[in-house]
């Protein structure tokens, strides 16, 4: 299988201190690490099942990549990449290649992290996917620029599992290319409203990532939320979504919304 984990979802945001009071307080995430860099200001926090949520935040160049990309958002938050561990990226880069996918920002010059991406514009997913071959933990590394959290943390208790990435798309048949055929996830088709498809897919480690498609899809396609599996009640406020499932509205701070369990 060429992925092996899902890693982690990016999200892009001017700050990271206001997303503590949901990815700390609520969700009882623990900081992994942070680092202040020229191109990005990055930090990550930790839940259960081997999922991390990652911040990105501009960093003091002024040309720095997070800054073009929240001024094409007038600066709101919002998801950036996902992340796929990948057991071999020569493979990966060539099964993108044989489904007519060419990858981008491909970095294989450093045996301890090899890395490429995969454009939204040339998978329909509406988010920048990246894969990363590499013996290291980002979680587990001391960064010689190390940050501290900018909230307090609750490291005493258990953080939540992260469970599925949520996104919306035109056509499933982009996403499945991707997910299942470039990046061996297992799809699972799941039961959706009129006019809408739907499917899950798995990987041995880390969350599943689930597509909605509707061909006249209401706003851009991209990710829309992210399920949580809270250790205890979530104290966020909740409506029904689907059967077994409640949703946050919008969080501004996270540009996106949760998805618990009733």
């Amino acid at each position: 299988m060429p992925a092996y984990s899902l890693d982690h979802i990016a999200i892009a945001m001017p700050d990271w201190a206001p997303a503590g009071p949901v990815l700390a307080d609520a969700l009882g995430g623990h900081w992994g690490h942070g680092a202040h860099l020229p191109h990005m200001n990055v930090c990550q926090v930790l839940y259960g099942n081997d999922m991390r949520i990652e911040l990105l935040a501009p960093g003091s160049a002024p040309d720095s990549f997070v800054r073009r990309f929240l001024e094409q958002s007038g600066w709101a938050s919002r998801p950036h990449h996902v992340m796929f561990k990948v057991t071999d990226i020569q493979a990966t880069l060539a099964a993108a290649s044989r489904h007519g996918i060419e990858p981008i920002l491909v970095n294989t010059a450093n045996d301890l992290w090899m890395e490429a991406f995969l454009h939204p514009r040339d998978t329909g997913l509406g988010f920048l996917i990246q894969f990363v071959e590499s013996p290291i933990n980002p979680s587990d590394a001391n960064s010689v620029n190390g940050v501290p959290a900018p909230w307090i943390t609750r490291e005493d208790e258990p953080p939540a599992d992260v469970t599925f990435v949520l996104a919306q798309v035109t056509a499933l048949d982009a996403g499945r290319t991707v997910l299942r055929d470039i990046l061996g996830g297992t799809e699972e088709p799941l039961d959706a409203e009129p006019g809408w498809q739907a499917a899950r897919f798995t990987w041995p480690q880390g969350a599943d990532v689930i597509l909605a498609a509707r061909p006249d899809l209401p706003g851009r396609p991209g990710v829309r939320s992210i399920g949580i599996r809270p250790r205890g009640d979530l104290d966020l406020p909740a409506s029904p979504v689907a059967p077994g499932f409640s949703e946050t509205g919008h969080l501004p701070d996270l540009g996106l919304s949760l998805i618990v369990p009733s």
